[in-house]
């Protein structure tokens, strides 16, 4: 206790705090009932925090790494950022992607409401999130890419997923994510079912995405591509891709894939008012540090092990 604090005051001090915090008195209730002023009562009770007379504990979810997330959130000056620990033994592919998935699926719940319009990304993170998904506000889910990826974990089954939980209207894509040419690009966006999910991109409120690594390669939709075109583009340095959005280590966006991609593109990407990136595990900092540089996102869901690695980039 300090100089400036006697033991009568620090007494005193317990007494209003208890009553404040523990009783929930207001400080007019306090200072009527102790004939004390409530300037008085505000003094003591700044007194009791900075004494240590009181003190706070914020208690957080076991899995919820509230000291890095702030960490991560301060540093890429995000909206938020949520950090789940996976422990050692726990931290496989399969398992990190249950952990971040389990934590996506409660932002997810925690933002969407009834007048939103929720984008949906595809991933195997993703097929982990909606699998952990038990509520969420009934609204429109929109697809907003084509199709990649095993059958079980691609974007059309997310989609349906993630609409039956909330009992949404679902806008699904059946299409490729990325097809031969720019001329049956715009022939499949003409066919009525995709034209009405498509015309719903520029309005997607929140949307749900994973971040694709290039470097190591950790994409399914780098697999899908010919190798040829795989290795031409891993050649001018792609590190990471949202959608079919392909981004360099800088946070430079190639248009190469744009004209032939049945997606949302760079521009509708960064016109959403809530961008969730969720990846997880150590490969794919640097995609996700690529992804940022682009200017994208407002939230990031991930594991510590990327967290880890992303405080020091």
């Amino acid at each position: 206790m300090s100089p400036e604090l006697s033991a009568g005051s620090a007494i005193l001090a317990a007494t209003v705090a208890r009553r404040y915090y523990v009783d929930g008195n207001t400080k007019s209730e306090i200072a009527n009932g102790m004939g004390l002023s409530r300037f008085k009562i505000a003094r003591l009770l700044e007194q009791s925090v900075r004494e240590g007379i009181i003190r706070f504990e914020i208690a957080t979810p076991n899995s919820f790494n509230s000291e890095l997330s702030e960490i991560l959130r301060k540093r890429f000056d995000l909206r938020r950022v949520v950090v789940i620990d996976v422990p050692n033994e726990e931290r496989t592919p399969v398992g990190i992607r249950q952990a971040v998935g389990r934590g996506a699926a409660a932002v997810l719940s925690d933002l969407v409401t009834e007048t939103d319009v929720l984008g949906i990304g595809w991933g195997r993170t993703l097929s982990a999130m909606s699998l952990e998904l038990t509520e969420i506000a009934r609204c429109l889910v929109v697809q907003m890419g084509g199709m990649v990826g095993s059958v079980n974990e691609n974007s059309l089954e997310l989609v349906r997923k993630i609409s039956e939980v909330g009992g949404g209207q679902a806008y699904p894509l059946f299409v490729p994510l990325i097809v031969q040419d720019a001329q049956t690009a715009r022939s499949l966006a003409s066919q009525p079912g995709v034209a009405a999910a498509m015309k719903l991109f520029d309005s997607i409120t929140v949307a749900a995405v994973a971040v694709g690594s290039w470097a190591p390669p950790d994409s399914q939709m780098m697999a899908s591509l010919p190798v040829h075109e795989r290795d031409e583009l891993a050649a001018k340095g792609v590190a990471a891709e949202l959608l079919s959005t392909l981004i360099l280590h800088d946070g430079t966006v190639l248009p190469d894939l744009q004209d032939r991609s049945m997606a949302t593109g760079i521009q509708v990407l960064r016109r959403i008012p809530e961008l969730i990136l969720i990846a997880g595990g150590e490969t794919k900092a640097e995609a996700v540090r690529a992804v940022i540089n682009a200017g994208l996102g407002t939230t990031l869901v991930t594991d510590n092990s990327m967290a880890e690695l992303l405080r020091t980039m």
